[in-house]
């Protein structure tokens, strides 16, 4: 096989050019993301939580860490886990879901999630968040700047103290060149 392609990449290099030729050898491969937020909410003022989502964690992606050339979301989801308050009623955050790239001081992308029955989704898996039509293309440019970006949970609850986990699933496909 490697004699094969070392046969062939002269003629590529003749009939396509250089940059044809290179995108040729073009990998293509799709994972999953995921990072888990902890929220503590102790009153209900505003809040700011964030984690850093390093895509480098997956394996596939490290290897080609300073090769990819894009990434593309083809899909976001939350879930809340491992829920927990004394409050019986129903508790609804109002807010937003946010990103940055990892060395961002606050959110510079965001996604309403307002008003969510935290109370409904708890323990129920996975959701999506409507309508957030760039966000998908905001995510990909901020993956590919530094393969990692931040995740912000920002807003207010209707009461408080809860504690839960929002767990962020990214899909994504990948395009990486290892030349």
């Amino acid at each position: 096989m490697n004699k094969f392609v070392t046969f062939l990449l002269p003629i590529f290099l003749l009939l396509g050019g250089c940059e044809t030729t290179k995108d040729l050898l073009d990998v293509n491969f799709d994972t999953t993301l995921t990072k888990t937020i902890p929220v503590v909410v102790t009153s209900t003022d505003e809040m700011t939580t964030f984690v850093v989502l390093d895509a480098t964690t997956d394996p596939e992606i490290m290897k080609y860490a300073n090769k990819i050339k894009s990434y593309e979301i083809t899909d976001l989801k939350f879930a809340i886990e491992n829920y927990n308050t004394s409050i019986t009623s129903e508790i609804y955050f109002n807010g937003v879901v946010g990103f940055s790239d990892i060395s961002a001081g606050t959110l510079e992308k965001s996604c309403p999630l307002s008003p969510v029955n935290i109370t409904l989704f708890a323990g129920t898996g996975d959701f999506a968040v409507q309508p957030c039509t760039n966000l998908a293309n905001d995510l990909a440019e901020l993956l590919a700047a530094e393969n990692a970006l931040k995740i912000y949970l920002k807003g207010t609850f209707s009461q408080a103290p809860l504690t839960f986990n929002l767990l962020v699933t990214v899909k994504v496909k990948i395009i990486a060149n290892p030349l």
